[in-house]
């Protein structure tokens, strides 16, 4: 089997009809940014199966604007945290950070490589990106230096990154968190994984965010984790950029677009 039909049936057996998983078992449920890579390879076999992996991720976003990491679709009761223990009280249940805001990116790439989508319908998908980019400018952006702030390493999309480890060493676990039964260690090996004590301290990010009602300001104020991302800033940059493509394309005024590329 050659290495393009082994990715082509690594994105059938993660298909779920309308959306995609990034891997059976271990994330059984739709996560942002994978989501929106998937497009880019169902692009060359099907192209509007594409197009409708990223409008289902955008309608999950939230009224303030923000699209989460994770929307629970589906079967996911196998998932740990889950959306009881999230419980952002949205009409789709989802979690309550962000990922990298790449879907902008892969839908102009999408739009200029063909992709058939009417107007209306390509509006209201830039309509939701500006609504999401906005809202890091609003709840993410440092006023200082402009960079985008993370209030969770699993905003990142790079969960395990060692950059992260002294922030999260700081964090001091909350001690009411109770048993809980993960279930990623049940998929892989223990020593593949974060340890408990890492664990517990990520749980402890996702309750303060409840405690607060995900108020995102707030977080993006005061989280026990709060950090700079040059990776999350240079893929926005990427995004808004992409963003004044699409909005051109669908006619939509782009000056607040470009005052934002400016301030970051």
């Amino acid at each position: 089997m050659s290495r393009y039909q082994e990715a082509l049936q690594i994105l059938k057996d993660n298909d779920r009809g309308e959306f995609s998983v990034p891997t059976h078992g271990l994330y059984p449920v739709q996560f942002n940014w994978d989501s929106a890579f998937a497009a880019l390879g169902y692009r060359l076999f099907a192209p509007q199966r594409a197009l409708r992996e990223v409008e289902l991720l955008l309608e999950g976003q939230w009224a303030d604007g923000m699209v989460p990491h994770i929307i629970f679709r589906g079967e996911h009761d196998g998932y740990f945290p889950g959306p009881d223990v999230w419980s952002t009280g949205q009409p789709i249940p989802t979690s309550g950070i962000t990922q990298p805001p790449v879907a902008g990116s892969v839908l102009r790439r999408l739009i200029e490589t063909g992709v058939e989508v009417d107007q209306p319908r390509l509006s209201t998908m830039v309509q939701r990106l500006v609504d999401w980019h906005t809202w890091f400018s609003v709840a993410r952006q440092c006023p200082d230096t402009g960079a985008i702030v993370i209030v969770h390493p699993w905003e990142s999309g790079r969960d395990n990154l060692s950059d992260w480890d002294k922030a999260m060493a700081a964090v001091i676990p909350d001690t009411g968190l109770g048993d809980y039964k993960r279930r990623d260690l049940e998929h892989v090996d223990a020593s593949q994984r974060p340890t408990k004590e890492e664990y517990d301290r990520y749980l402890t990010l996702v309750r303060f965010g409840r405690d607060c009602n995900w108020d995102q300001a707030h977080l993006g104020r005061n989280s026990p984790f709060r950090m700079l991302d040059p990776g999350m800033t240079a893929m926005l940059l990427r995004a808004e950029r992409d963003l004044i493509w699409l909005q051109t394309r669908v006619g939509q005024d782009i000056s607040a677009t470009q005052a934002r590329i400016r301030l970051l």
